[in-house]
This record gives C-alpha cells, sequence and structure tokens, in this order.
C-alpha cells in the first residue's frame, strides 16, 4: 500500500509540472488590505461585510473575521468547506465525509445553530440554494475567484434579510482581472485513496480603454469515494459492552434471516435449517459498504462583466452554472416486518418444516413470525444525486450626483436535484413472494402469480435467487427545485454632512424576493411501499417578501481626550411576508469608541429574524413510529389524581384507564411535516469587544469580542415523547401538564382510545441561547535577513480562537428541565462536539521565492450529554492537528507547491456506532489521517 501510495504521488507530480496554487500576499490585519500593487488608491472606501456603508475591518461595530486568498492557496484544499470548517466560529455541518445523512453537499454553521441561520452570501448578494431550505451548498461557489471571505457574527437582518441569526458568510470575488490564470490541484490520503483532482481556469480582460471588464471562470472537480472498509477504525460497526469498552455490533437484521416466535430468536442456515442467534456473534456488519468519503464529480462555470457607460451608469451582469453529481452507498435493505412462512416450503430443511408445521395452530399452513432479512442479493442501496444550478445576476449602479450613489440589481437563480436510488426493495413485492404453494406439477409457486411473482427463498443467507431478487427490487427516483427572485436597489450617501468628526453615511433600500419550491417522490416512495422509507407527500410552496430598509453611521465626536473617534450606527429593516409572518422589523444600533490610535471598544445589538423557509412552510405530511408510551396505560394513572383526569378529560373511557388498550404498543404512529401557520423566529444578539493596534508595535492588532445570541419561536419538531409530556406532565412535576394546550396534538381514536396520528409537525417551539467570546491576534513583521537570493523576508502570525461559555438548547419551551447546555459536549442531544475552545494559529515565512506555512488546529476535550447513560466513551479528549506548506514561485507567472495535511497522522476517536456515524464524529475529527497534495498556478 505504501509503495502504492508513492507511485500515484509521484506521477501525480509529474502530472502537474511539479506546480502548485499562487500564494497571495498577507492582509494587513489593520486596514484587510493586500500591500503592494493591490492596495486601496487613497479615498477608496473597502466594502467589508456587516455594513453597506463599506469601512475598514477593525473599524466595525460588529466583530469580522477575514480569511484571505492566501489561505485557501495554502490549505491546499480544493473545496471551500475544508478550509472554513477549521475557523473557530464555524460547527461542522454537512461534508464530504457525509454519507447518511448526506447528499454530497457542504453546508456553513456558525454557532452551531444550524446551517438555515447563516446567510451565505457572493459579494453581498444572496446565492443559489440547493434545496427547499434554502441552504446554499458551499461546493457551488468558485473557489479559484475567491479573494476574501468575511465572517460577521451576530444577527445582521437589518442589513441583510432573513436567515443572518447566528451571521453572515460573504465571498467576495476577485473583481477586474485581466490575463489568464491557470490552477491544478492533486491530494491523496497517504493510505493511498480518495485522490481528489481540482483544475481551472480564470480568464479576463478589460476592454474600451479600462471602461469595461469581462471575466470567466472554469472549474472541474474529481473525488474519488472511500468506503468504512477502508479504514481499521470504521470497517466495524462498534457497540457499547456494557462494561465501559466497545465490541463488535451491528444490526439484527442478517444475511441469513432472523426470526421470531413465541418470543424466541433463531436464524437459519444456508441449507435451510436452523440454528439459536445470538447477537453477539451473529449480527450483522453494515459498515463495510458505506461511504466515509462520498465521491464527487463538479463542474463549475461563471461569467461577470461590468462597463462604465458614464459616471452615472455602470452596468453588470453575472452567471454561474453548476452541476454536480454525487454518490451515497449504504449496506443492502434490512427487512424487519410480520410475515407468512410457509411451512411446508421446499426451501426449509426437514427440520424446519418440523418447527413451523408444529406451530401452525390453526392449519392453515402458515405460521406467522417477525422477521429480520438483510437482502444482500438485491446488492447495496446506492443513492446517485445529480444537481444542476444556474443563476444570473444583471444591474447598474452609478454616481447621480452630490456624493449619492445608486446600485440596481435583479437576480435568478434555480436548482435542479434529481436522484436515483438502486437496491431499493418493494415491502408489498416481498411479502406476496414469501406466500407460497404448490402448482399442479410439484413446484413450489408464489400464491399470487401476478406481476411474475417469484417465490423468495429467505431461508439462508445467499439462497434468493437473481429472479427474485430482481422481482422484490424497485427503481425509486424523486426530484426537486428550489428557485429565487431578487428585485433590490439602494441609494446611499457616505458623506451627507459632517458634524466635525467625520463624514455622516447614509443607505435606503427596497427589495423584493421570492422563493418558489416543490419536492416529487414517484409513487413508490410516495405509497411508502419502498422498505425503509415512510409514505411521505410531495412537497410544492412558494412565498414572497416585500422590505425597505436603512442604515446610518454618524461620527459624532473626534480629537478629544479619550475620545479620538466615537461613531454610532444604526440599521431597520421592514418585511412583510405573504406567509403568516406577515410584518416583521428588525433593527440593530451600534458603536465604536476610539480613545486613542492604539485602543477602540465597540458594541452592537442586533434584532434578526429567520423566515420559515419552503420546507418548512410546505413539506408534505410523511408518517413514521418513534418510541413512545401513552401514559393513560400505565398504572400510576389509577392512583395519580392529575394524570387521571388528563386521561378522563382527553377521551380515554374510566374503565380501560390503566390497562393495554392500545394492545401493549411501545411505538406511535406519528404525523411529521411542513406547517404553513409558522412564524419566524426571532433572536437577539448581543456583542461587546476591544481592538488593539498598539502603535510601539508596527503590524500588530488584537480584538476579543463577547457575544450572546438568543433565539425565540425556534422553529423544530417537539417529539412525540415530548408532546406527552407537555400533555400530560410526568412525575417530576406530579403529572400536572406543562402545558395542555398540546393535548390537541395527541388525537385518540373514538372506539379503541389509542393515540393516533399525534401531529409531530414542525412548529415555533423551543429556543437556544449561546454565549461566548471570539478573540484573534495578528502580527507581521519584516526581518533583516532571507535566502534564496534576498536579504529581507517576512514572517506573518495569526492566532485565533472561540471560547463557548454556554449553549442552552430547548427543544419545548413549555417544559423548562428539558434544557440542555451543549457545551463542551456532544451526544444523542447535542450532536457533533462543542468544543468549549476551538483555536487556529497560522505562522507563515516568506522569503524570496518561496513561502512556508504551519497551521495549528486545537479542538477542546468533550464529555457524553446523557448523564442517565453511562456509554463506553464518556469523554473526547483534546485534538490537535498540524498542517505543512511550501510554496516556490519557479519563475514569474509560475508557482508550485506541495503541502501535508494532518502531519502527525492524527487518528479520529473512536465512540462506537451510536455517534453521528463510522464510528465516530468524520465531519469534526478528520477521519481520513495524513494526507499529501500538490498543486500549481501558472499566470500570463
Amino acid at each position: 500500500m505504501r509503495l502504492d501510495f508513492r507511485k500515484r504521488l509521484l506521477a501525480s507530480t509529474l502530472l502537474l509540472g511539479l506546480s502548485a496554487p499562487a500564494v497571495a500576499q498577507t492582509v494587513d490585519p489593520a486596514t484587510q488590505a493586500v500591500p503592494g500593487d493591490a492596495a486601496p488608491a487613497d479615498g477608496e472606501t473597502i466594502v467589508v461585510t456587516g455594513s453597506r456603508l463599506g469601512g475598514l475591518q477593525l473599524q466595525q461595530a460588529s466583530p469580522i473575521a477575514v480569511v484571505s486568498a492566501q489561505d485557501f492557496a495554502l490549505s491546499g484544499q480544493p473545496n471551500v468547506e475544508n478550509v472554513l470548517k477549521d475557523l473557530p466560529q464555524l460547527v461542522p455541518s454537512t461534508t464530504g465525509a457525509s454519507n447518511n445523512p448526506g447528499g454530497g453537499v457542504a453546508t456553513a454553521d456558525l454557532r452551531g445553530l444550524g446551517s438555515t441561520r447563516t446567510l451565505v452570501l457572493v459579494d453581498n448578494r444572496r446565492y443559489v440554494a440547493y434545496d427547499s431550505n434554502q441552504v446554499v451548498d458551499l461546493n457551488t461557489i468558485p473557489a479559484g475567484l475567491i479573494e476574501r471571505v468575511d465572517i460577521v457574527s451576530g444577527g445582521r437582518s437589518a442589513v441583510y434579510g432573513s436567515d443572518a441569526i447566528s451571521g453572515v458568510i460573504n465571498f467576495v470575488m476577485k473583481k477586474d482581472f485581466s490575463g489568464a490564470e491557470v490552477n491544478a490541484n492533486y491530494r491523496i490520503n497517504e493510505a493511498g485513496d480518495g485522490g481528489t483532482f481540482n483544475g481551472n481556469l480564470l480568464l479576463g480582460g478589460n476592454f474600451e480603454d479600462g471602461r469595461g471588464n469581462a471575466t470567466v471562470y472554469f472549474d472541474y472537480t474529481k473525488r474519488n469515494g472511500i468506503l468504512q472498509s477502508a479504514r481499521d477504525y470504521s470497517r466495524q460497526a462498534q457497540v457499547d459492552d456494557g462494561e465501559g469498552g466497545l465490541i463488535a455490533g451491528g444490526s439484527g437484521s442478517i444475511e441469513g434471516t432472523r426470526f421470531a416466535i413465541g418470543g424466541v430468536n433463531r436464524k437459519f442456515e444456508p441449507d435451510g435449517s436452523f440454528s439459536a442467534y445470538s447477537a453477539a456473534t451473529d449480527a450483522y456488519n453494515y459498515a463495510p459498504s458505506n461511504y466515509l468519503q462520498v465521491p464527487q464529480e463538479r463542474f463549475l462555470m461563471s461569467a461577470q462583466t461590468h462597463y462604465d457607460v458614464s459616471d452615472a451608469l455602470t452596468v453588470y451582469a453575472e452567471g454561474q452554472f453548476i452541476n454536480n453529481r454525487v454518490k451515497n452507498q449504504l449496506a443492502p435493505t434490512p427487512f424487519t416486518g410480520s410475515v407468512s412462512l410457509d411451512a411446508d416450503s421446499s426451501f426449509l430443511s426437514a427440520g424446519s418444516r418440523t418447527l413451523l408445521q408444529g406451530l401452525d395452530t390453526d392449519g392453515d399452513g402458515f405460521v406467522t413470525s417477525t422477521i429480520y432479512r438483510r437482502l444482500s442479493e438485491v446488492g447495496n442501496r446506492v443513492s446517485s444525486l445529480d444537481n444542476t444550478a444556474y443563476r444570473t445576476v444583471l444591474g447598474a449602479k452609478g454616481d447621480i450626483g452630490g456624493g449619492w450613489n445608486y446600485d440596481a440589481y435583479y437576480s435568478y437563480s434555480r436548482t435542479k436535484s434529481i436522484e436515483s436510488q438502486t437496491g431499493n426493495v418493494s415491502r408489498s413485492r416481498v411479502l406476496q413472494a414469501l406466500r407460497t404453494t404448490y402448482d399442479t406439477g410439484g413446484n413450489l409457486v408464489c400464491s399470487d402469480t401476478s406481476n411474475g411473482c417469484v417465490p423468495l427463498n429467505i431461508f439462508g443467507a445467499g439462497n434468493i435467487s437473481d429472479a427474485a431478487a430482481a422481482f422484490i427490487t424497485i427503481p425509486v427516483q424523486n426530484s426537486s427545485t428550489i428557485s429565487e427572485q431578487v428585485a433590490s436597489a439602494s441609494i446611499s450617501n457616505r458623506e451627507l454632512f459632517d458634524l466635525g468628526a467625520g463624514p455622516v453615511g447614509i443607505v435606503f433600500g427596497t427589495e423584493y424576493r421570492r422563493e418558489q419550491g416543490s419536492y416529487n417522490p414517484d409513487f413508490s416512495l410516495s405509497s411508502g411501499d419502498v422498505v425503509g422509507f415512510n409514505a411521505g407527500e410531495a412537497l410544492g410552496g412558494g412565498y414572497n417578501v416585500k422590505e425597505v430598509y436603512t442604515e446610518v453611521a454618524v461620527p459624532l465626536l473626534a480629537d478629544l481626550p479619550f475620545v479620538k473617534k466615537l461613531e454610532v450606527n444604526g440599521a431597520y429593516r421592514y418585511s412583510y411576508y405573504s406567509t403568516a409572518a406577515k410584518s416583521v422589523n428588525t433593527y440593530s444600533g451600534g458603536a465604536v469608541w476610539s480613545l486613542i490610535d492604539d485602543i477602540a471598544l465597540r458594541g452592537q445589538y442586533s434584532r434578526a429574524v429567520r423566515a420559515p423557509t419552503v420546507s418548512d412552510l410546505f413539506s408534505g405530511a410523511s408518517q413514521d413510529f418513534p418510541a413512545a408510551t401513552d401514559p393513560c396505560t400505565t398504572a400510576v394513572a389509577l392512583t395519580n389524581t392529575n394524570l387521571n383526569a388528563s386521561c378522563l378529560s382527553n377521551g380515554v373511557a374510566a374503565s380501560v384507564i390503566g390497562t393495554a388498550y392500545d394492545g401493549g404498543s411501545t411505538q406511535i404512529q406519528t404525523v411529521n411535516g411542513g406547517n404553513p401557520a409558522l412564524r419566524e423566529e426571532t433572536s437577539d444578539t448581543y456583542t461587546a469587544g476591544i481592538v488593539l493596534q498598539p502603535r510601539f508595535l508596527p503590524g500588530f492588532s488584537f480584538t476579543a469580542d463577547y457575544y450572546k445570541i438568543k433565539i425565540a419561536n425556534y422553529i423544530s419538531t417537539v417529539g412525540t415523547t415530548n408532546l406527552i409530556r407537555a400533555c400530560y406532565g410526568d412525575a417530576d412535576n406530579g403529572y400536572t401538564p406543562y402545558d395542555a394546550s398540546y393535548c390537541g396534538s395527541l388525537p385518540r381514536d373514538a372506539n379503541s382510545f389509542a393515540i393516533t396520528d399525534a401531529a409531530n409537525t414542525l412548529a415555533n417551539t423551543g429556543g437556544v441561547t449561546t454565549r461566548g467570546v471570539d478573540f484573534e491576534a495578528r502580527y507581521g513583521l519584516p526581518l533583516g535577513f532571507g535566502a534564496f537570493g534576498s536579504d529581507t523576508s517576512r514572517l506573518d502570525l495569526r492566532f485565533s480562537g472561540t471560547r463557548l461559555i454556554a449553549f442552552d438548547y430547548n427543544p419545548l419551551a413549555a417544559i423548562p428541565d428539558l434544557t440542555i447546555d451543549c457545551a463542551g459536549k456532544f451526544g444523542q442531544t447535542c450532536g457533533n462536539p462543542y468544543a468549549k475552545w476551538r483555536l487556529s494559529t497560522r505562522a507563515t515565512y516568506s522569503t524570496g521565492p518561496m513561502t512556508v506555512s504551519v497551521l495549528y488546529r486545537h479542538l477542546s476535550a468533550v464529555k457524553d450529554d446523557d448523564s442517565a447513560t453511562t456509554y463506553a466513551v464518556e469523554r473526547i479528549k483534546a485534538y490537535d492537528y498540524f498542517d505543512l506548506t511550501a510554496a516556490f514561485r519557479i519563475k514569474d507567472g509560475f508557482t508550485w507547491s506541495v503541502g501535508v495535511n494532518n502531519v502527525f497522522d492524527k487518528q479520529p476517536p473512536i465512540l462506537g456506532d451510536n455517534q453521528q456515524q463510522a464510528n465516530t464524529y468524520p465531519s469534526t475529527y478528520d477521519p481520513y489521517g495524513r494526507a499529501f497534495f500538490v498543486s500549481t498556478n501558472v499566470k500570463f
């Protein structure tokens, strides 16, 4: 394997011409400007995300983190997701390691509040979403065009509209590019797998004496898949042994068929005989077939142009086309259910026939049994997704005199996703093929021969014939679309008047946005006949919002004792939704107080919203059967006065209270889906910080900002168990209802009194409050020595981090005891680890044609969030990663680089498969091990 890896790396190096991506120049931390030719001209405004009035990064009231083009180049990562996921402010979301669930997309999640609460922009404008949750797939953003990425924490809805509850991630793209640039990158794991190639071409030029510019960009990415069988830690599903350790585990649905009759579990052998079933030795290992890295093939094309007709009119346009194809793969379908077994089947051994015939109490020739069969003969379940997206923007801007400028544009984007699945099985056909009889010639046939039924031999591993497998297999396909239209216009004046401390800036704007989405499952999926899928309805609907907004920045004082400068800002947006949200107001206010040139204090308050998405509002109803107990069937319902009264008031007859009138069921049929009556989520964000730029230490800056975000009307499902607790109470509160209004979500059958179709649809139910501190230090200094023919060199240092103080989540506000603090925890409720400390440090040394950079990342230890259960792994230790990159400018316009990610080959923590997937958290901890990359950049 090692020799094979070296051969691949050598071949890749030769293929790429021993080359690498260009390393951008160092960004000045004080201005966020690039030194040299790329620096802004005197008087030019640098528009940093967070305000439509522009300004410098460290002069904003809201904390802003910046990822430069240099960071992307030095990472050696072809996908945007792999650069951003290491930022301290982001909690890993869906990535290329997400196989189930996944979908092959990459999303951004600021503060761990969910990707739907993080607004992703490109050049301060909304970008193309990939699904009806209106979330941007980071794979669709042209990485080679990125100049920098601004991350603004905290609510910014007053400035940018809905969804900016946790903050904004804005990708600022290159402008006025002239010439040609070719980039190629290849990376491969030390294990010799997961090879990823990316190549892109950027062409641009000016015309009409520089009055216009046109740029086109082409990008191709091919990523090979990695199965869990390729790593020691993931090839075997592991479970707790109950004694503090991990043992081999798996599924009770096995290839040979486990069957249960009268509470006794047995399994069939390949010859049709039976033996005792042992979970310790017979469980099916489903892990090897799952992807650890999802394969991907992506083609992206982007174009942009602008032309200065006059000072008063610049017309511009841009467009993108993206085709992204990915696959997810799971182990073969597990079939579980009650079936009729032919007690006289020729598929059975004599001993098995004797067993079943002895259990045939009604003499009809069949025995009812619950079976657990892994249908391996059908093959793995493979989901192939083909996502095609396009976007266009047309706009005009200009100077209309008196310091006033305008900008107006229209954008349209649309994504269509087609998912084709293989390896799925029809439940009705399995049941049909299991019910067999003999024809006149003594041949075993289906009792019902319609549809070309072929008898199904499940009595032993490998016994299902090709014909029978083909009969029960069912092709599945679904499609979805999401489209967005935005019409926006604004006028601004950055020098409206001067109160003596500097020019006042103001912006007025209006915006119209329309979202439309659909999801169309085929008949098999919507009927519920596909094993493993509950019946679900199609989705279709949309909404629009009309908005007006304003923003103002007012310098109040300057050049006074202890007041070098004092500036306040404010923003307001009124939105009118066509949904139940109707009128919505968002607003913010903040201040920056520079005591002296070296020290500034800043603070901001923001009211932000997240309007329900198309999926939240209009997703069709589907059924599932979660584990839950009807409290009125328990003995305590006879002795507890409160519970007894609640049962009577909700329609349970007094004569059956405390009995198993529901048949002793441990599951309750539940309906899930969207809710057109949803209101908007609201959040209040407070930030307060300090900025240090000491004059005695040129090139140094330090920022520290405290944040608190509180979300109310949180959109989520309550959960059937929590619905029952809200309606009937629990032992902790003497079975006094927490909120009797939830009883309406638990309808009962008029005859059996059992809860049927519990309504677990989306609702404005709970809330989240999170607090923490962000900090960053940057220092760049020239050195009086150099190498490779240079007399000087430069050292640039960046240290950034987040200290998570609290992350309190409550899925149902009516029950305060449900609140859990996820800070420093992971597990069944919190999910991915919420490390209290997330740190990132980069040191870059440049001299002559060479640049060497080291990146250090740290995640603090976390512990399990379930105090009532002791797992084999209750604590994950702290993790530290190191990446190393070396770039060489071979000659002007030709740069080559090599690098190593995860230098010390740090392996992920092994927790068992009761966690997310692959026995670990592959989106948080590196699941692949040491990886190498080579890349090249050629400019003409």
